[in-house]
């Protein structure tokens, strides 16, 4: 069985990837804790929503 996971592709407006990265942005921010691989996972998303918010700008 491999170790790699499956990735997933969403479309949305521009106004909803600011939103999204800001509630990922705010959960990152308030972890209570647990899993370090959740945090990591959090970080991991805040990270590629605003690349994905700065690449829309470029192309702006």
């Amino acid at each position: 069985m491999s170790n790699e996971q499956g990735g997933a592709c969403m479309q949305m407006d521009v106004h909803a990837l600011r939103l999204l990265h800001r509630v990922v942005s705010e959960a990152y921010a308030n972890w209570p804790g647990g899993c370090p691989e959740e945090q990591q996972c959090l970080q991991t998303m805040k990270m590629q929503l605003y690349a994905a918010l700065m690449d829309h700008l470029l192309e702006q």
